[in-house]
């Protein structure tokens, strides 16, 4: 990478980490263009040469989060095969919730009066990755019903971080065991047909 490069990739990821912190500190509306220029130590004119809006600012946000917790995701969605749908779930939750303590401007943007749209490819491809995983657990799945059970377990997920962000802080843990007992049963009606090991299975 190219020097100029360099520093306009560092300048960018400076620029978002100041929005993380102002939009985790006062919330997304309370911040502005000019504390966020401030917070990251440039001018304002050099901010909005890379972003025209807080609004772009929040989605590319939202974009980066997306993948890292995609990334948090992956290598669970790899030992499906291995895991019984209880350890499942519970582990699952386990690191959206350890994402979440993580990065508190992603609940922040979650609770903003503003809708931000994310890419439908990656959303898409997020739901392909969980629905494999559950084929592997359950072979007998069709495509169809995995895709469901996929979309079905975001949605219980977007559920339960949704009220987290709301919930005070002796409300969040009771509002993740309740949840985990939802998706235990979700997917075990979904996944449990035959939870023998899959050397078992082959017998």
């Amino acid at each position: 990478m190219k020097p100029k490069q360099e520093r306009a990739t560092r300048r960018l990821a400076n620029f978002l980490d100041a929005a993380a912190e102002l939009f985790a500190e006062i919330g997304y509306e309370a911040a502005t263009m000019t504390a966020i220029a401030e917070r990251s130590g440039s001018g304002i004119g050099t901010l909005y040469h890379y972003f025209p809006d807080k609004q772009s600012m929040a989605l590319a946000l939202l974009n980066q989060y997306a993948k890292k917790i995609e990334a948090h995701w992956k290598p669970l969605t790899e030992q499906t095969e291995t895991l019984s749908h209880t350890a499942f779930a519970e582990t699952f939750l386990e690191r959206i919730t350890e994402f979440l303590r993580e990065r508190p401007a992603y609940l922040k943007l979650l609770t903003a009066p503003i809708r931000f749209s994310r890419d439908p490819g990656a959303r898409r491809a997020l739901r392909v990755a969980i629905a494999n995983a559950f084929r592997a657990k359950a072979p007998s799945l069709t495509n169809e019903k995995a895709m469901l059970a996929a979309n079905i377990t975001l949605q219980i997920v977007k559920g339960m971080t949704t009220l987290y962000a709301e919930a005070g802080p002796g409300e969040k843990p009771l509002i993740i065991t309740e949840y985990k007992k939802a998706l235990t049963l979700y997917l075990g009606s979904v996944l449990s047909e035959d939870e023998r090991p899959p050397k078992e299975r082959q017998r």
